[in-house]
């Protein structure tokens, strides 16, 4: 297990300047997007990258839930000055800052400029600092979901082999495709009953997307059903700590090793990018 950890661990450090935006999403709810994120944003901080985990699923977020942490306020309180930014972000180490989103994020239109210029300067310090910005999205394809994935630079569609999954991942996939001219869409497999199963759903929906909409997903990573991610959830405790060999942890650093061992676009601190062009300010 340490040997693995060492190896990852050289592997991240040797894009150590490169900054990644990762967007994790689905067509339906209750298919493990948020405990994917949640551990994926701790086996990071583990290897000494410096993260932000944006919990965007307004109106239900959960990433406090799978942590174990507790979040009173969120960035509209910001917003609206009865906080300050470092109130209502979350250590939850000394690499993982948790920034809760709340809900109301359509309504930045009604700030005032100075105190959206305000937000954006203390945001931008913050993105300055940070290798990785997770942003853990609502399930569906309302607006707010698509204004966090629109802006992401990877975005990461979870679905189950269950057909409903399927068929609303795909319409996720499509809104992205043809409204968002997004061709570079990843796919994570989860709850598969063994790899073939998770291949054969991945090729399906591969299929599908080529032929349909002229677009070819990738692979990044897939889990096989894990009968300890119920008692790590329950327990409050992330399953990459907990249960490091469990499948579903081999899974997440799978998802890691791909996003890091492949060649990184490289844009000028796209975490900035991100918060400018998430609330309005280029």
């Amino acid at each position: 297990m340490n040997d693995q950890a060492k190896k990852l661990r050289e592997l991240v450090d040797t894009n150590k300047k490169n900054q990644k935006v990762i967007a994790v999403s689905s067509g339906k709810g209750g298919v493990g997007k948020t405990s994917i994120t949640s551990n994926m944003a701790v086996a990071l901080s583990n290897i000494n990258k410096k993260v932000i985990l944006l919990d965007g699923d307004l109106g239900l977020a959960n990433v406090d839930i799978v942590l174990g942490v507790k979040t009173n306020y969120s960035i509209i309180d910001v917003i609206n000055k009865s906080k300050r930014l470092e109130e209502i972000i979350v250590d939850y180490n000394q690499n993982l800052k948790i920034i809760p989103a709340g809900s109301g994020i359509e309504d930045i239109s009604n700030v005032s400029e100075n105190d959206l210029i305000d937000l954006m300067d203390k945001l931008n310090e913050l993105a300055s600092q940070t290798d990785v910005l997770l942003i853990d999205t609502g399930a569906g394809i309302s607006k707010k979901v698509m204004t966090l994935l629109k802006n992401a630079i990877d975005i990461v569609i979870v679905a189950t082999p269950e057909p409903t999954s399927i068929a609303d991942a795909y319409a996720t996939i499509k809104i992205l495709t043809l409204n968002y001219k997004r061709k570079d869409i990843k796919m994570f497999i989860n709850m598969a009953k063994d790899k073939q199963e998770a291949q054969n759903v991945f090729n399906n929906m591969n299929n599908i997307c080529e032929k349909f909409l002229n677009t070819k997903l990738e692979m990044a990573s897939y889990s096989v059903f894990d009968k300890t991610l119920p008692n790590s959830i329950k327990s409050q405790k992330p399953i990459i700590q907990y249960y490091p060999d469990s499948s579903f942890s081999i899974s997440i650093k799978r998802l890691i090793n791909y996003f890091f061992s492949q060649n990184i676009k490289l844009i000028d601190n796209p975490i900035k990018m991100f918060f400018n062009n998430l609330f309005g300010r280029m």
